[in-house]
């Protein structure tokens, strides 16, 4: 068993465009697209359309330098705005969001969202629709009580967070301070979308193994209703994909609204 220790998404290099090759890939040996693009891809779009969440501003928070989330996201949201908790993983996203040679590629998951919205042969389009709305990507510090100081964010309708308390937090209270923090960014009445890996201890980027708080779905329902939010929707997806790179059990996906 490995016991050298794992390294911290916010405070150790990241590097992001091996993350991206890794799990969220067109690769056929890539085998975690059912978990890590198809399942979210399809639940945005379900949740966003269906559940009628629509509005001015958007705040996402995600590891590394995915967009593929926000396919859904520009269709219901006039201003994304971005938070990054890593220099490097800010730098790979703006690389594609200048259309720059080198770019990582995500036509693959343009086209199963234009595909889920009978618009297959408007897949092309998704990017620009997502530069157009992706109005700032702006650096984070979840030590700081307001997460973007000396900014003052305008309250968002909406905050989307994928993959992303798991690599910040170390533990519970730390994943529960961090959840409130991001939760003062949103509006009364605001919804919050929440994509979780669960039961994870590890993941491999590279050579370099980078811890994971293991958290359960009790622990992120139980946080979520003590910060005054009321589930509207959760799916638990188990893991299908085989591969050492990385030993989380499920994925989970909660949308709740902020009680005013």
């Amino acid at each position: 068993m490995d016991l050298s220790p794992s390294k911290l998404y916010r405070v150790d290099d990241f590097d992001s465009r091996q993350h991206l090759e890794h799990y969220l890939s067109d690769n056929p040996s890539m085998v975690f697209a059912e978990d890590t693009w198809i399942f979210p891809t399809e639940h945005l779009l379900k949740t966003f359309t269906e559940g009628h969440i629509t509005g001015d501003i958007l705040i996402e928070l995600s590891v590394s330098s995915t967009i593929h989330h926000l396919y859904a996201a520009c269709e219901f949201f006039n201003h994304i705005i971005m938070l990054k908790a890593n220099d490097r993983c800010m730098m790979e996203l703006k690389r594609w969001m200048d259309e720059r040679t080198g770019a990582f590629e995500w036509d693959h998951a343009a086209k199963h969202h234009a595909e889920l919205e009978g618009k297959s042969d408007q897949f092309q389009e998704k990017g620009g629709k997502v530069r157009s709305s992706l109005r700032h990507v702006m650096k984070c510090d979840l030590k700081n009580d307001n997460i973007v100081d000396p900014i003052t964010l305008p309250p968002a309708d909406c905050i989307l967070i994928t993959w992303f308390f798991e690599f910040i937090s170390k533990n519970q209270d730390e994943f529960e301070n961090y959840l409130r923090k991001v939760s003062k960014l949103l509006k009364p009445g605001g919804y919050l979308i929440v994509l979780a890996i669960l039961d994870g201890t590890y993941i491999m980027i590279g050579k370099d193994k980078f811890h994971m708080f293991s958290y359960d779905e009790d622990v992120v329902k139980k946080a979520l209703i003590a910060e005054g939010f009321v589930i509207d929707d959760r799916q638990v997806k188990k893991r299908t994909g085989v591969s050492d790179l990385t030993d989380y059990k499920s994925i989970l996906f909660i949308a709740a609204h902020k009680e005013k």
